[in-house]
């Protein structure tokens, strides 16, 4: 808004300048070199101009200083006006060319900003995927590691498995919908005793083996006989000749509660009591070994 008085206020006096063209006048004074001056001073004072367009501003003082020479030496008036013209001009030339270079330095300023944020912005994708490159090579290496994990698992199950099998044979276990079975038959006990023979205590050993190997299985221990004597009788028997077998166990050092006993007298025959081979078969201990989580089922 200062630049625009000033044109006008230079306007003014150009008009009134040009109406004293001709006209006498003492030689120390001119109206349009007073008013270069003037504006040379205003001009100078700016410190837009000053920063942006020294060298403009310096010819613009040496315009109005050739003015003011011809002023002092008496130059004719025709001559003088024109030199303040010039200087005038040079002025508003010092202060278009500020304006100007201060817009391109604007400008200039606005580019290299813009192109360092471009540069952030291309380090900071480049970071990012730099970041996103790490995580796939992390999860990667993780569902590596899961891979080899459960392949070593799977393995180690196979092998577990391998070993039970080979133990269950050994034991002489049968696989039933309850579980693994071990019978000890009736010939392992004195007759209707429930005293374990040396072949009972060596069948008891080699379960009390197979339940120190795997700790998480317990055992559910039944015992059954045929329908000869009285059901209080088979129904003593069969619970003493269980208890028998787990008091057997705790003496090797199987934990007390992972082992049960019950006895269940002639409820549960696999023989017909007619023969007596039936009822040898009836006359029997079952050992049901667990799952892995301890679980047995419940007899059907």
């Amino acid at each position: 808004m200062k630049h625009v008085y000033k044109n006008i206020a230079f306007a003014g006096t150009l008009v009134a300048s040009l109406l004293f063209v001709g006209c006498a006048g003492t030689p120390d004074t001119n109206p349009m070199v007073q008013q270069a001056q003037t504006n040379y001073q205003q001009t100078e004072s700016d410190t837009l101009v000053a920063k942006h367009a020294p060298v403009a501003l310096k010819e613009a003082k040496e315009a109005v200083t050739q003015a003011q020479s011809a002023l002092k030496s008496g130059k004719d008036e025709a001559v003088v006006n024109h030199k303040a013209y010039i200087a005038q001009q040079r002025i508003k030339i010092a202060e278009q060319t500020a304006l100007l270079n201060a817009a391109q330095d604007e400008v200039e300023r606005a580019e290299t900003e813009r192109q360092k944020v471009l540069i952030q912005a291309r380090q900071a994708e480049a970071e990012a995927a730099e970041r996103r490159a790490e995580m796939a090579q992390e999860e990667a290496e993780q569902k590596k590691a899961e891979a080899e994990a459960a392949k070593e698992a799977a393995m180690a199950a196979q092998q577990r498995a391998e070993e039970l099998a080979e133990r269950v044979n050994e034991l002489e276990a049968e696989l039933t919908e309850r579980g693994l079975v071990l019978t000890l038959g009736d010939v392992l006990f004195d007759v209707d005793e429930a005293t374990l023979k040396p072949g009972g205590q060596r069948a008891v050993t080699e379960l009390t083996g197979f339940l120190r190997e795997y700790p998480e299985r317990s055992v559910l221990i039944e015992g059954h006989t045929d329908n000869t004597g009285s059901d209080s009788y088979n129904q003593g028997l069969s619970e003493d000749r269980a208890n028998t077998v787990r008091q057997a166990l705790i003496a090797n050092g199987i934990a007390p509660e992972r082992i049960r006993s019950v006895g269940l007298g002639e409820q549960y025959p696999v023989a017909s009591n007619n023969t007596s081979g039936g009822r040898q078969q009836n006359r029997r201990v079952e050992v049901i070994i667990s799952d892995e989580s301890g679980e047995i089922p419940d007899r059907q």
